[in-house]
């Protein structure tokens, strides 16, 4: 299947997307068969959908500010250790890539206008003429999509959705917005190096933990049985178009109640 900017276009009409909406988007590019122009020409039908009032986001994720030995679970001497700290590269807000977040966010950030928010491991992408009052500040460094952060801010954007092209809930960040604002969440404490030089510092911050797949795919699953989803397809991909603020609001709650049932403790850092 073959589609042009057009077609795009019209099938985010027809599923639901309106003027002026902003979108916060996740997408696997290859489900949707063949888009005319790769990456940019969704991106472009994403921009048309939305119109000139419209916001478009994207997940910025870097791996560049990680300590490596911690997220390979590597076991080295600790002079070794301090070595490979001091080559880590460190976030730049223009030249740390996107790609872990997939080939469309990555050229979404080199897309004219996209502000970048300065977060050195959870940045957002957006686009549009509320960008930079969303996406600015992102500190503390800690709980980098709590309420706090463009994640947080972006609840209170009127008819701010989320739209899901060919994934499932499992790769909807906005669920780790979710979490983060519960009080029951699992938690990690991350290593990050806050800016680029060999010498450059390194703290620690606290974190919700990665899903990998335990909860984001059963909360997504009930929020579907509600009713506030509105589903339809993008060529062979399956897409999936809802509110910002009520899945977040949803599904923080669900979250909570199922981490405490489970006995996650209240986080108390």
């Amino acid at each position: 299947m073959v589609l042009g900017e057009q077609d795009i276009t019209t099938a985010l009409h027809a599923v639901g997307v309106n003027s002026g909406d902003g979108l916060f988007v996740h997408t696997a590019l290859g489900q949707i068969g063949h888009v005319l122009g790769g990456p940019r020409g969704l991106i472009q039908s994403l921009i048309n959908a939305v119109g000139p009032e419209g916001l478009i986001g994207m997940p910025g994720f870097s791996d560049d500010a990680y300590d490596p030995v911690e997220m390979l679970g590597l076991e080295v001497e600790p002079g070794v250790h301090d070595h490979i700290k001091k080559q880590v590269p460190g976030f730049d807000l223009v030249r740390s890539n996107a790609r872990q977040n997939g080939s469309v966010p990555e050229t979404f950030r080199r897309w004219p206008d996209v502000i970048r928010s300065p977060h050195p491991t959870s940045s957002v992408l957006l686009l549009g003429p509320e960008a930079k009052k969303l996406s600015l500040p992102h500190n503390p460094y800690g709980w980098p999509t709590g309420p706090e952060t463009p994640w947080g801010r972006l609840r209170s954007r009127p008819h701010m959705k989320i739209l899901l092209i060919g994934v499932g809930w499992n790769r909807c960040s906005a669920l780790h917005a979710a979490e983060s604002a519960a009080e029951y969440k699992r938690t990690v404490i991350r290593t990050i190096k806050l800016r680029t030089g060999l010498d450059a510092p390194w703290i620690t911050a606290p974190d919700v933990s990665d899903d990998l797949d335990r909860l984001f795919p059963l909360v997504g699953a009930d929020w579907e049985k509600t009713g506030n989803v509105q589903l339809g397809k993008i060529g062979e991909a399956d897409i999936k178009l809802t509110d910002y603020d009520h899945l977040v609001d949803f599904a923080s709650n669900w979250i909570n109640e199922r981490n405490k049932a489970d006995g996650v403790r209240m986080a108390n850092i």
